[in-house]
């Protein structure tokens, strides 16, 4: 996969001949939007043009609406799962205030014929513009015969609307099983190992240290039945996201993974947590031994929970 970075106006097409479009944000590329590309990738086969995907370098509210956005996934997790998935270009649009004055019309002309589009396929809910005008329904009056346009209908899961904000709320409230029901995988975190204050390695559960990027989802406080991969390599793990309020009475949170047969230090190193199951909330143990006991507790909990998928 290609993956290209574009700021507006479009100059030049991306392939010398035809290709499939696919539009969308794709935060968390969750089962709704797999279903999207999977339409997407099979037209695309037929017609023997390559898929191209196009989705933005941020969120369109952080420069409409001036919200801070927290996401599902960095833009490297986004890619990770577009490989996967089959796209040959990924288009990464830089969304400024310039890209957010442009009309409906004007993105279609600019950017969709501009690429050389036979077939855009998108949701049936994007807009390209104020929603009440640059929608799925007006494109055929912006497209003009130009090129072909697949409308992919809502997925839903027990009845309810597939979507990322819906997603987002089940992260922050720790249920990872409704999670994983709906982006198809487990929630992920990655990043990198960062020096923490050792407690761990004190009470006999070292732990590595997450360092996150600051927009993405960050779960509900508590301990996590999880998976972490370090140098290449999955270990079962339990992992703690909270303020170590027994040791501790910072406001920063800390996310934190004991790994299950790893001991080595890795500072720097580059870390990925799956996220499989909340277990527990934050307690404030009366002393450290008390701690201690919780965490054995803990690690054989998840140990077992594991345990029912070997």
């Amino acid at each position: 996969m290609q993956i290209i970075h574009l700021s507006y106006p479009v100059k030049k097409n991306i392939v010398s001949g035809k290709i499939v479009l696919a539009l969308g944000f794709f935060d968390g590329v969750h089962r709704g939007h797999q279903q999207l590309i999977k339409v997407a990738k099979n037209t695309a086969n037929s017609k023997g043009l390559p898929l191209v995907l196009m989705t933005f370098d941020r969120h369109p509210k952080e420069v409409y609406q001036n919200q801070v956005v927290s996401y599902i996934d960095t833009l490297d997790e986004k890619i990770y799962k577009m490989r996967q998935l089959g796209v040959d270009y990924l288009l990464v649009m830089h969304f400024n205030e310039q890209f957010s004055k442009v009309s409906a019309q004007e993105f279609v002309d600019n950017i969709i014929v501009k690429l050389n589009t036979e077939t855009v396929v998108a949701g049936f809910d994007y807009t390209y513009g104020p929603k009440n005008i640059a929608n799925m329904q007006n494109l055929p009056k912006f497209a003009q015969n130009r090129f072909e346009i697949i409308t992919v209908p809502e997925q839903t899961y027990n009845d309810q609307k597939i979507g990322s904000t819906d997603i987002k709320r089940a992260i922050k409230n720790g249920k990872m099983d409704l999670v994983k029901d709906l982006l198809g995988t487990p929630y992920v975190m990655s990043g990198y190992i960062g020096h923490g204050l050792r407690n761990g390695h004190k009470l006999g559960f070292p732990t590595a240290n997450l360092v996150w990027d600051e927009n993405k989802v960050i779960p509900k406080v508590g301990v996590y039945a999880t998976r972490t991969m370090i140098n290449g390599k999955w270990y079962e793990s339990m992992t703690s996201v909270g303020y170590n309020v027994t040791i501790n009475s910072a406001q920063k949170i800390y996310i934190e993974s004991n790994l299950f047969g790893f001991s080595e230090e890795a500072y720097d190193q580059k870390i990925i947590i799956k996220w499989y199951k909340y277990t527990r909330g934050e307690i404030k143990f009366a002393n450290l031994n008390q701690l201690k006991e919780q965490m054995k507790q803990d690690k054989l909990k998840i140990t077992d929970y594991f345990e029912q998928y070997r």
